[in-house]
């Protein structure tokens, strides 16, 4: 017995788990391009120190209401070496996501390597900006917002969030911080001016950055800022805003006795109505997504393979699901299509449309299906129904191979060789005639399902293969490969020497928020591994 104890344990310590690399956070720094209309391009930018075996990624959570659409295209990493990756990111459930270094490659102990993480959102929708009005008649937008809280980060060297907001400064030769405070723009709450440097600077394209710093935060610190800004620089489609107590029409002296009462008589109201309504509206709106989600046509993004490609170059090993993609033929039309084809070869029954439910009449030969329709078939063959994540799961995995065939291919030059293949096999079938007659997705489809080794029921334009795609449980709040319209810098050029030293000295008041933020996460960011 003890020889077989011993042989389990060889197995788990040679074993990929146990080789995994653990990391301690170095530093954290968050930008948040806001919008006029509360959207937004977040980017995370986070150092890991290798404290132990080979750091292979990490968990990435705790955003809360937020929906995160990650952007794999401007998503890497670089290493204290100077060597870069591009990033494999995964989407579990519960809000969570698997970040790692693509193709299995790891960074040893010893070194660092630096994340480049951003994702498309809106902040409005989740509640955390919003509209409310001050008695004596100004109008104002609040941002109450706590990027996610980090374990492993105990030796963190700081924590800052940028925000970059939609007001542009008047002159380039003006003071960004001599404009905030002559015009009162930035209401901070007392409590914020307590915990963090802050400083105003100006930002791409003119326009006012903010930037809260943190030195040795320490674990699962919690990076939340609440303050105001001028209404008439945003653009929300926002109900009734809620009116301010009749005390802070008084204090009119400085912007400091001002954040005060705000921090004191807003809490109240603020919390206790807005929230609520915005709740409502959140919900309600979430409702409407669930209600409408049919009616989406999600296109697939347009392949950004990298700047590498070699003009004229194509890329001739793509299957035909893949070059689909290529093609930017919308996933929901793929989806339908692998469906149409089982459907019409006898494996399956479609048993309802909507919601979307199917039966196995025979299994396939699963070795004559290339993966992308066992994987369908799979997701299939259990509960007779398709999920989000399944339909996710298999649209990243048909991304990430076509990026790896073709990463330095021209994408022009690509896509018009599949255009030529499939228009050559219609007319070798002998339905030229419906080239020019038919969509560029019924004739890919024409070619795919016709070309098939095992599929033996000719198609000749009988049915609608798109005919499932209304049905198929498709959103487009995960996932984007295309760039990103955002004037911050995604390229990963970190700054990390914690020198942001102008500190806003508003008065420190002992009145701290009674209330703790909505926004607050029980999910954790971090899980190096």
């Amino acid at each position: 017995m003890n020889a077989w104890r011993w042989l389990l344990l060889f197995f788990l310590l040679s074993s990929p788990l146990a080789q995994a690399g653990k990391g301690e956070i170095r530093f954290v720094e968050t930008t948040v391009d806001l919008k006029a209309d509360g959207s937004a391009v977040v980017l995370y930018q986070v150092q890991w120190q290798v404290t132990s075996g080979e750091l292979h990624g990490f968990y990435f959570q705790g955003n809360d209401k937020l929906k995160v659409a990650m952007a794999v295209g401007q998503a890497g990493a670089v290493d204290s070496r100077g060597n870069k990756y591009r990033l494999d990111i995964r989407k579990l459930s519960g809000g969570k996501w698997d970040i790692l270094l693509a193709n299995g490659e790891g960074v040893p102990k010893g070194q660092t390597v630096t994340f480049n993480l951003p994702f498309r959102t809106d902040f409005r929708a989740a509640g955390y900006l919003g509209s409310t009005t001050a008695q004596d008649g100004r109008e104002l937008v609040f941002f109450n917002w706590s990027p996610v809280q980090w374990d492993e980060a105990s030796r963190q060297d700081h924590y800052t969030l940028k925000i970059l907001t939609p007001y542009r400064l008047p002159d380039e030769s003006v003071n960004p911080r001599s404009v905030v405070d002559t015009e009162r723009l930035i209401l901070t709450e007392p409590w914020v001016n307590k915990k963090y440097l802050i400083d105003y600077q100006r930002g791409p394209s003119n326009r006012l950055l903010l930037v809260f710093h943190k030195n040795q935060p320490g674990n699962r610190f919690h990076m939340r800022v609440q303050f105001y800004m001028p209404a008439d620089w945003f653009d929300l489609a926002v109900p009734a805003a809620v009116p301010a107590p009749a005390s802070v029409r008084k204090q009119e002296s400085s912007p400091d006795s001002l954040l005060l009462v705000l921090g004191l008589a807003v809490i109240g109201a603020f919390f206790g109505v807005v929230r609520g309504k915005q709740r409502s509206m959140i919900k309600a709106r979430e409702g409407l997504d669930e209600v409408r989600w049919e009616n989406l046509d999600w296109t697939p993004p347009k392949l950004i393979l990298s700047e590498f490609r070699k003009p004229g170059k194509v890329c001739e090993d793509l299957t035909p699901l893949e070059a689909a993609f290529y093609l930017e033929i919308p996933f929901k039309m793929i989806v339908s299509a692998m469906l149409n084809s089982m459907v019409r070869e006898g494996f399956l029954k479609v048993e309802s449309r909507s919601p979307l439910k199917v039966n196995v009449l025979q299994t396939p030969n699963l070795h004559e299906l290339d993966e992308y329709e066992r994987q369908f078939y799979h997701a299939l063959e259990d509960d007779g129904e398709l999920s989000q994540a399944e339909l996710e799961d298999l649209m990243n995995t048909a991304v990430k191979k076509v990026q790896l065939k073709a990463w330095d291919a021209d994408v022009e030059a690509t896509q018009n060789y599949y255009r030529n293949k499939v228009h050559a096999f219609i007319r070798n079938a002998g339905a030229g005639e419906a080239i020019a007659e038919q969509s560029d997705a019924r004739n890919w489809y024409f070619w795919y399902h016709n070309q098939h080794p095992y599929y033996h029921r000719r198609w000749n334009y009988d049915n609608d293969p798109a005919r499932y795609a209304t049905d198929m449980p498709v959103t487009v709040d995960h996932i984007i490969h295309g760039p990103l319209d955002t004037d911050i810098a995604l390229e990963l050029n970190v700054c990390h020497d914690a020198c942001h030293s102008a500190c806003h000295s508003a008065c420190h008041s002992a009145c701290h928020s009674a209330c703790h933020s909505a926004c607050h996460s029980a999910c954790v960011s971090g899980g190096s591994h």
